[in-house]
């Protein structure tokens, strides 16, 4: 849904197609108010920021001597995420730049995917000693040493028309190829009985906290990492806010045809008209339940039921 679809579908229902009544901004305001409300019931802007990413770029920390034809070499990916298009990862490739016998560059001509820790190998004929890191794009990693993560420092980037992070469902840790789901404790449990020991034991998390509310929240993890680990956050999120037609909407169906509905509402609360906005709150709560309830259809989790 585009901004101005939700401008018309608000202006037919209150009856103001020709921008009498509200003017263009405060229509906009009010389909904002309108779009994070549907996204804080519904919990529809849901994401996983990624563990995994490509190949951004590639540092020359020693260049070597001798180097003529040098060939690198990125790892084949080592977390691949499953998704398409890709679900085995992409290879990523590179090349060198040499001068005078030293490689001085190395270019990435296709950063692929599914990359957590890529390894550079450098091979020539003649060539020795040249040495190389790479970088990937933002991966979700906890950080050595490091007990907070505020909901702000998970990049977003990846998911366009996602403001921020107000909430998360569940944490996981992936250590020696398995998925631990944390127990999230409330923080006064985790204060009084899993952090006692402050700075003095590091490994790997095998418990979480939720400190603070909303995009201000904050994860604790306890034992406080000793190295980066891939760290699966599942987040609730706002939508960022749609100023022009071309601004991406987060919000999937059925949950944007409510926006209308409760937009409208607050265009009456604006021209105080009461009843008016009372009958669209109204309209826009039937409707969240209704898409609820089409959302969410009931399903057995074994459909053969349990063996014994």
């Amino acid at each position: 849904m585009a901004l101005f679809a939700y401008m018309q579908q608000t202006q037919r229902l209150i009856n103001d197609t020709s921008q009498v009544l509200i003017n263009p901004a405060d229509l906009i305001a009010h389909i904002n108010y309108a779009r994070r409300e549907v996204a804080m019931r519904s919990q529809c802007v849901r994401i996983l920021p990624p563990i995994s990413g490509s190949v951004t770029t590639i540092t020359v920390t020693n260049g070597g001597t001798g180097y003529t034809a040098p060939v690198v070499t990125v790892t084949a990916p080592d977390f691949p995420n499953g998704t398409a298009l890709n679900p085995l990862g992409a290879q990523a490739t590179a090349v060198a730049t040499v001068q005078a016998g030293v490689i001085t560059d190395i270019d990435v001509t296709y950063g692929g995917s599914g990359y957590f820790q890529p390894q550079i190998t450098i091979t020539d004929p003649t060539g020795v000693n040249a040495t190389a890191v790479a970088a990937t794009s933002p991966t979700n990693i906890t950080q050595d040493g490091q007990e907070i993560y505020p909901f702000s420092s998970f990049d977003l980037s990846t998911f366009p028309g996602v403001a921020e992070v107000i909430g998360v469902r569940s944490v996981s840790i992936i250590f020696a190829n398995y998925r631990y789901s944390l127990p999230v404790w409330s923080f006064s449990s985790y204060q009084a009985y899993i952090r006692q020991f402050p700075l003095t034991y590091q490994y790997v998390p095998t418990a979480a906290a939720q400190f603070g509310q909303g995009a201000n929240g904050s994860l604790y993890l306890y034992p406080i990492a000793s190295q980066p680990y891939q760290m699966e956050v599942d987040c609730l999120c706002l939508p960022q806010d749609l100023q022009t037609d071309q601004d991406v909407e987060a919000i999937p169906l059925p949950w944007s045809d409510a926006v209308q509905f409760l937009a409208a509402h607050y265009c009456y609360l604006q021209l105080q008209n009461l009843n008016s906005a009372a009958y669209y709150r109204k309209a826009f709560d039937e409707f969240m339940v209704r898409s609820r309830g089409a959302a969410n259809p009931g399903r057995s989790v074994n459909p053969y039921g349990s063996s014994r």
